[in-house]
Formats: structure tokens, C-alpha cells, sequence
């Protein structure tokens, strides 16, 4: 593909032209009580070009690859280019990057294409077994696997020639608990950029098992009381507060329209405490990548540092807009979309406190445990549910409630910070911006001051 690729550009003579080649492998299953729901198994292949001619965009994608098809993708994408000339809204320039000749696969030391993956099945259908013998009130469970394997090509009229083979292993676990007629669900994720040998570290049987316990365990518990409180939230939460409700605002596309970080670099916006990172290049990490979609190299990018808003995320288009450096963010879910700004690991640093150190000082409040679903805006408005709130008195846990939601403005709850834990961890993520992107999000448990609601069931 890499020399079809070469050919093509080779061909166009004006403007700025890149081009990239796409393969994605794909097997799933889903296990649904004991019943198999989805069996998945595929190859989506397919190139796009994008061409710059007098600050405008052309974007053209095909699944047909061969030299004719490809040249026609090419005037397809020009021929965009051209005619939307008239209606853009401001001329585009792109920050210059160094063209890049490289290859970059992911660390792995069992290769997915070296394997049967069926055994896959048979560990989901295991630990299916396993979760409904765990407890007569586990009333249903949802486990699931993926193995996503990418081929990436890039190749641009400014002599850059790219491979990278990003592979990516992960699954998750949902059971739902019944007591008493009352209900509970918990769930739990696993999952890195690294082999199958992911499945060996951290087995699907123990993230199934966690959530069973979860479940069972706050389904006959009270709906938490809401409030104003001093909390703890545990370092799986704190990965989603960092991904939703602050990088978003530090992606320059949303900086550009006005999100709560626009015009405060240098300002103090978060405790001393916090140092908030965006890194590329994070071992394991779900959204690390050598070179984003743009031929760019990534980077470890500090967003905050102890409290002060220092760096955006960039594509080369918003770089030279702000004047400065891109810094390899521009990301595509597949040949079928263009390169938008995009998180890659976006993650708290760490503190020097144990998870007992942070409580031991809370007089009274909640251990905030389990993260949820939840929404974001890009003012760092957010509302999250949380599976499990367990009371503390005095700094010790007393009884567990259901039914917890956490809301106000991430960068209040981030200048409330009063301890950061040592406990850090990274889980796997999609997310949703216009389209979708693997991404990592991560950090230590935080103790902090927030609205706790209760009424979430």
C-alpha cells in the first residue's frame, strides 16, 4: 500500500497532499448469561487523501485500492478543494513538521496474527460461568473482548513516508444484582495497547468478579443522601474527570471558540497539587501513537502544571493559528474521516499519599468509588454517576451507599484538591467527539470538596 501511496503523490504538483492508508482487524465476542450474543470478525481496509490548495481543504476516502482508483480519489479531493475555495471562512496554513521516514509498531509479546483467538471465547464464556455461581442475587451479566489490530500509512507531498501498527486489547464486564426488589449494576474495564499477553496481567474472570462484588454488595444499600461534601474519588473516577470535563477544554479547536481555558495560559486555575498531562507517548497507553494522522510526532504535553495552564492541544492548523508547535493531536477514527484534534492519554500526575493517608483526615464525607458514565460541557461543567459511596466518619469507612452522582465544575473541584494519592492507573476509553478515538484516561485518587447527589439508581 506504502508504494501505491508514494506513486499517487508523486503525481500532484500543486498544493500540499497527504494521503493515508487504513487496515483494521478486528475480533470480538460478547457473552450475554452464558449465551454467546456476538461473534465479530473483520478487516476494513480503505486510503483517503486530503490536499490543500489556497487555504482550502479537499478530503475524499475510497475502499478500492488499486492505481486507477487512487488517481481518482486524488482529483476527487482537489476538485473539493477547489470549489469550496468561495464559501471558506478563513484561509488555512499549516504549521510546518519535519517529514518523517519511519516505522513504529506496538511493544506486544503475544502477537494477535500469531494466534487462534477462539480461546478468547472460551475465557468469556468462563468467566460468565463463574459470576452467575458467584451469588444467587447476580441477575445478569455482559461480558465482552475485543482485539482491535491497525496497519497506518502515511505518506505527504512534503517527503513524509509512515508506518505505524497500533494493536490494542481490551474487554469489559456489567452485572446487574437483584435483592429485596431492589436493583444494582456495576461494571469494570480492562485493557492496554499490548498483546494478548494483556489477557495473562489483568484476566477478564477478576474485572467480572469485581463488579459481581460490587453489585451484590450495594444493592440492598440506601440511595446515597445528597450534598455538599468532602470526598475521595477513587483513581478510576479521576481519569474520567480528567478526560471529560478538563482536556476537552484544552483542545485548541474548542480553545479557539471560546472554552473555559481560552486566553489563560500562565494563569493559576487548580491547586498546586495537580499537574495534568496529555501524553502520546505513554507505554501501554490506549491512545499512544509514534505520529498522529497529520505525520506528526506526539509528545508528552503538560496541559497544567501545579495549577497553571501552560500548553493546548494542536493540530498543525490551530499551531500556526496560535503560533506555536504542533503537537501531534490530529487523529482519525479510520480512512473514512479527516484528522481532528483529539486527547491521546490525557492523566493527573501523582502524589505521595496512600488512598488510608487521604481518608484518615476526612471528618466526615465519602469514598467515592467506581466511575460511571456521565457529560461534560466545555466550560468544565460536568455530572458523573458513581457506583458505590462508602461514609466516612472520623477517617474510617463506615456503610456503602447506591445511587451516587458527582456534578459542579471541574476546575473548582480541581483548586479544592487537598491530597493526591500515589495509586495511579490508566483505563481504556472511546471517545466521542464528532467522531470516535481510542483514547486512555488515567490518575491517582484526588481528596477534594463536591456536590454528591443521591436518586441515581
Amino acid at each position: 500500500m506504502i508504494e501505491l501511496l508514494e506513486n499517487s503523490v508523486s503525481r500532484f504538483k500543486e498544493g500540499y497532499v497527504e494521503m493515508r492508508g487504513h487496515s483494521r482487524r478486528v475480533f470480538s465476542i460478547v457473552v450475554k448469561d452464558g449465551e454467546v450474543e456476538r461473534i465479530t470478525q473483520g478487516l476494513n481496509r480503505g486510503v483517503c487523501a486530503r490536499i490543500l490548495i489556497d487555504g482550502s481543504w479537499g478530503f475524499s476516502s475510497t475502499t478500492i485500492i488499486n492505481r486507477e482508483s487512487l488517481l481518482e480519489l486524488m482529483k476527487d479531493a482537489e476538485s473539493l478543494a477547489k470549489s469550496s475555495k468561495p464559501v471558506k471562512r478563513r484561509f488555512v496554513k499549516i504549521a510546518p513538521v519535519e517529514p518523517y521516514e519511519d516505522y513504529y509498531e506496538t511493544p506486544m509479546k503475544r502477537d494477535p496474527r500469531k494466534e487462534d483467538l477462539e480461546f478468547l471465547i472460551e475465557d468469556v464464556l468462563e468467566a460468565d460461568k463463574e459470576v452467575h455461581s458467584y451469588s444467587k442475587n447476580v441477575a445478569s451479566s455482559s461480558i465482552s473482548i475485543s482485539v482491535v489490530d491497525d496497519d497506518l500509512c502515511f505518506v505527504s507531498s512534503e517527503g513524509a513516508k509512515i508506518m505505524q501498527r497500533i494493536v490494542r486489547c481490551f474487554g469489559g464486564a456489567s452485572v446487574i444484582a437483584k435483592s429485596q426488589g431492589k436493583i444494582a449494576s456495576a461494571h469494570e474495564s480492562i485493557g492496554a495497547q499490548m498483546g494478548l499477553e494483556v489477557f495473562e496481567e489483568t484476566p477478564i474472570r477478576d474485572a467480572v468478579l469485581e463488579a459481581a462484588k460490587r453489585a451484590v454488595r450495594i444493592v440492598p444499600k440506601r440511595v446515597v443522601p445528597g450534598g455538599y461534601y468532602n470526598v475521595v474519588l477513587e483513581n478510576k473516577i479521576v481519569g474520567l474527570l480528567a478526560h471529560e470535563a478538563v482536556g476537552h477544554t484544552a483542545e485548541a479547536d474548542l480553545v479557539y471558540g471560546g472554552s473555559f481555558l481560552s486566553n489563560k495560559v500562565g494563569q493559576k486555575i487548580a491547586s498546586d497539587m495537580i499537574t495534568l498531562v496529555d501524553d502520546g507517548l505513554l507505554p501501554r497507553g490506549f491512545g499512544t501513537m509514534k505520529y498522529d494522522d497529520e505525520g506528526t510526532p506526539t509528545e508528552r504535553t503538560v496541559i497544567i502544571e501545579k495549577g497553571v495552564v501552560k500548553r493546548f492541544m494542536h493540530s498543525r492548523e490551530t499551531a500556526i493559528q496560535f503560533g506555536v508547535a504542533p503537537t501531534g493531536n490530529a487523529r482519525a477514527w479510520s480512512f473514512e474521516y479527516d484528522p481532528i484534534i483529539r486527547m491521546r492519554n490525557t492523566y493527573i500526575e501523582s502524589g505521595d499519599q496512600t488512598v488510608e493517608e487521604l481518608i484518615e483526615d476526612v471528618k466526615e464525607g465519602y469514598f467515592l468509588r467506581g466511575g460511571g458514565g456521565g457529560q461534560a460541557d466545555f466550560n468544565g461543567e460536568f455530572m458523573f454517576t458513581i457506583q458505590e459511596a462508602v461514609k466516612i466518619e472520623n477517617g474510617e469507612l463506615k456503610e456503602s451507599y447506591r445511587g451516587a452522582s458527582i456534578s459542579g465544575n471541574a476546575f473548582d473541584v480541581l483548586k479544592r484538591v487537598t491530597g493526591v494519592g500515589k495509586d495511579f492507573a490508566m483505563r481504556v476509553g472511546i471517545c466521542g467527539k464528532e467522531q470516535p478515538s481510542y483514547v486512555g484516561i488515567g490518575g491517582p485518587s484526588l481528596k477534594t470538596e463536591l456536590l454528591v447527589g443521591g436518586g441515581y439508581r
